[in-house]
């Protein structure tokens, strides 16, 4: 019964996300007309996709630092012992 009462809450929840966001959705559409709806979508994506990129490169800039500094801690204990 518990488990019922669990599933309940949690698919209302689902289901008054989903339709309120369909309800947004053609309140922005409805409000902006389709081509302003096209066109904000299309900035919306160019700046998420900037932000993805900004982020991308600064991850991979820290990758590569720090395997050059794993290069260099190996480079400096091989330099080590009698030989």
């Amino acid at each position: 019964m518990m488990y019922r009462a669990v599933i309940f809450w949690v698919n209302l929840v689902l289901r008054l996300i989903f339709w309120g966001g369909a309800v947004v959705l053609g309140f922005w559409i409805y409000q902006r007309g389709p081509d302003g709806f096209i066109e904000d979508v299309t900035d919306l994506g160019h700046k998420w996709w900037g932000e993805y990129e900004k982020y991308s490169g600064e991850v991979k800039a820290f990758q590569q630092q720090q395997e050059h500094q794993v290069r260099i801690k190996a480079g400096q204990k091989q330099k080590r012992g009698w030989r």
